[in-house]
């Protein structure tokens, strides 16, 4: 059981991709940079995932039937910004 739960559908499918990527990273990695160890362990309140437990939640998020994530190839404003980004950029 998650300690805690919060809403994540403003996340896109590229940031997902992102997401699983790095757990697959983390999962990868003997030792991680201090930094990211601290993230990894919320400054060492707790040890991090171990390979299985990041299995598990990459298998939980994989097994989403439908991503309620929006999809930003698809999303006109998005298109509108950046045409109109190009278009500042080649004034």
């Amino acid at each position: 059981m998650p300690l805690h739960c919060t809403d994540i559908t403003n996340i896109d499918r590229y940031e997902l991709a992102t997401i699983l990527a790095a757990l697959r990273l983390l999962q990868e990695a003997p030792a991680l940079p201090e930094a990211i160890e601290e993230i990894a362990t919320e400054e060492g309140d707790f040890e991090r995932l171990d390979a299985d437990q990041i299995d598990a939640l990459c298998e939980r998020i994989n097994a989403v039937s439908e991503y309620p994530w929006r999809d930003v190839t698809e999303d006109q404003e998005m298109e509108n910004r950046v045409a109109a980004l190009f278009e500042e950029i080649g004034q």
